[in-house]
């Protein structure tokens, strides 16, 4: 559009919508960025809370105040795992100390514990599920590599076993 005249030169063409690359013999598309006036890399997303395109996008996380991408992802799995635990330990010291003092009408501290327990524990099967999958939060709500889209639409970024998905996320390089 000329903004001087109002009319449409045709100089100024915008760039297209999508591009498409084949990784490991997949098609993935490409996605343009407008706010960011880049393509985005694949599996990369765009945080409207942080406003920037994050690099294999996981979630925006109100916990950590941050994205969840590829540069902080195994320090995230690292903090839910080990919650986990911390809420199974205050969890059994809660039941026993319960049980020891005899305290059979007090129910509300293990019954909020519990759920906790529940909750935290499920966050992190989940997130190991996804990383022995090699998939992200953001790929696994939009069903991208979902077996029941067929043999066709396979995840083209897993590594084909559990042990090498997990290395990959957990030991592999750490970008700048």
């Amino acid at each position: 559009l000329d903004i001087a005249n109002g009319s449409s030169s045709g100089g100024y063409r915008p760039p297209p919508r999508t591009k498409e690359v084949i990784i490991n013999g997949q098609t993935v598309k490409l996605k343009y960025c407008f706010t960011c006036k880049i393509f985005r890399p694949p599996r990369a997303s765009h945080c409207s809370l942080c406003d920037n395109c994050v690099e294999r996008f996981d979630h925006h996380c109100p916990w950590v105040g941050n994205c969840v991408g590829k540069r902080n992802y195994r320090f995230f799995y690292m903090f839910i795992l080990s919650l986990s635990f911390l809420t199974v330990f205050i969890f059994a010291f809660v039941i026993t100390h319960v049980i020891l003092r005899k305290y059979a009408d007090e129910i509300r501290l293990p019954v909020v514990c519990f759920f906790s327990v529940w909750s935290i524990v499920g966050l992190s099967g989940f997130h190991t599920y996804l990383i022995s999958s090699n998939q992200t939060t953001n790929e696994d709500i939009k069903g991208s590599w979902s077996n029941k889209r067929g043999k066709e639409n396979y995840n083209p970024y897993s590594y084909g076993n559990i042990f090498t998905n997990c290395c990959a996320a957990l030991c592999g390089p750490l970008s700048p």
